[in-house]
């Protein structure tokens, strides 16, 4: 049996989706990441040792190299890559291909869950990440795909998504930002 008391898994949008640029000149980029290394500071906090990423581009990869960046201070943090198949950045830019790379040779670990592409392969990353975590901590606004379909499964496994989309504007115009993470207790319907 695992336990999935001390772990967390991340699930959020490719780049494209966000509706802004994954650019440090961006101040709704600024906000996300900001909001991103709160998330994972409040799920340390919540006695997360053990992160799952599944090396998407955009928001999965972000949020490892921000485990990664806290590694280096905390050396009880374990990082878990689960790529759904060999080669799934064939197809990336080079700017996404070497932050891929980057962050799966800093890896505790790598699981590689298909020799190949078929039909299934994301969902089954998104299962198999869901099933060995207590919480999910995501960028959800309600678009549709595979982030919704990965939160329905959390909810109806009873697991605790924490939502990053929304946070307090008050916190962010003062700098003295502090995330009010999205409960969605399971069961509940998204939005």
């Amino acid at each position: 049996m695992i336990n999935i008391e001390n772990s967390c898994c991340f699930t959020g949008y490719r780049p494209d989706k966000f509706g802004f640029p994954f650019s440090v000149d961006n101040e709704q980029y600024c906000i996300l990441v900001r909001r991103l290394y709160t998330g994972i500071a409040d799920m340390l906090e919540k006695g997360c040792t053990v992160f799952y990423t599944g090396m998407a581009m955009g928001f999965d990869i972000l949020a490892a190299e921000h485990v990664l960046t806290l590694k280096l201070a905390r050396h009880d943090i374990k990082l878990i890559a689960v790529v759904p198949f060999y080669g799934q950045e064939n197809a990336w830019s080079n700017e996404w291909k070497e932050r891929y790379y980057d962050t799966l040779n800093q890896c505790d670990e790598v699981i590689t869950l298909s020799d190949c592409y078929h039909r299934n392969v994301f969902s089954d990353r998104n299962r198999y990440m869901v099933d060995r975590s207590r919480f999910v901590l995501t960028y959800f606004d309600g678009k549709p795909g595979g982030t919704r379909n990965t939160l329905q499964y959390a909810s109806k496994c009873g697991r605790q998504i924490l939502n990053i989309y929304e946070t307090d504007p008050v916190g962010e115009q003062n700098a003295r930002f502090k995330a009010k993470l999205i409960l969605i207790p399971p069961g509940e319907d998204l939005p």
